[in-house]
């Protein structure tokens, strides 16, 4: 009797099983960002978990700045994420570095790329290059629509120069003298983009950048929705996985799989 007790009870404790797996990785808030698969949050003391709610590359941390908001940053880096498009597989972000207070422009002689180095998110070229000039001593090119004086509160001269897209192997083309300059990536807003000058290079720098994911499973996930599954991200196969009726994590759908009765 104590078998068959034991065997009745098993469906119901893998339906509490797949309630706490599917409440786990419902999609949550963090400021005005909805996050989801294959997003998902996480935290610094947090282990992660088997499987996970999306692959590692797309955790978010989520917590205050210290000015009464809350933002989202990949796992506490310097890189926050401002906007996430699902549909078309894009996000908008920005570097603290140079998109925090007022003068970041002091801080841009960096490489963005970097920050971005191993992870699966490529730099959009729907941004344009916005262009720093530093230690020039006298040789930088005339003032102008193009290019002007980005000095501000810093404690060297810096000029900024909007050029066209971005492009991450090939440095825009540009007139400047004996100068060492670096370029950032930057999206304006788009009603006012074909207005954008060097001249409002403060606001592009905390409007961010855009920034474009592939794979991650995307189009699995669907498929695994489509019938009746949970979508995660398996890190004993590093892949994606359906987390189906039961508990049991399947390759991409549920298809097939006997769906216990959820009251």
């Amino acid at each position: 009797m104590a078998s068959a007790a034991m065997l009745l009870a098993l469906p119901i404790l893998a339906s509490l099983v797949l309630h706490r797996a599917q409440a786990d990785c419902e999609p949550v808030t963090c400021g005005n960002l909805t996050v989801k698969y294959p997003f998902w949050l996480g935290a610094p003391s947090q282990t992660r978990p088997e499987p996970s709610c999306g692959p590692p590359s797309f955790e978010l941390w989520c917590a205050g700045n210290g000015t009464n908001t809350t933002s989202a940053s990949m796992r506490g880096s310097a890189v926050h994420v401002l906007r996430i498009d699902y549909a078309a597989g894009s996000f908008v972000a920005s570097h603290t570095r140079v998109a925090a207070g007022d003068d970041g422009v002091c801080r841009t002689d960096f490489n963005m790329s970097s920050s971005l180095a191993l992870s699966p998110f490529r730099i959009s070229a729907a941004n344009r290059a916005l262009c720093f000039l530093y230690n020039c001593n006298g040789t930088e090119p005339p003032l102008g629509h193009e290019l002007v004086n980005a000095t501000a509160g810093c404690g060297r001269p810096i000029y900024a120069y909007l050029g066209g897209s971005y492009d991450r192997d090939t440095p825009p083309a540009i007139a400047k003298g004996r100068c060492t300059y670096a370029y950032l990536p930057t999206l304006g807003p788009e009603v006012e983009a074909e207005n954008e000058t060097a001249a409002d290079y403060g606001r592009m720098l905390k409007a961010g950048f855009l920034l474009e994911w592939t794979g991650a499973g995307i189009a699995d996930c669907e498929a695994c929705a489509g019938t009746g599954g949970q979508c995660r991200y398996s890190n004993a196969s590093a892949g994606f996985a359906c987390l189906c009726a039961g508990g049991r994590l399947l390759g991409s759908t549920c298809a097939g799989e006997y769906v216990l009765p959820l009251a």
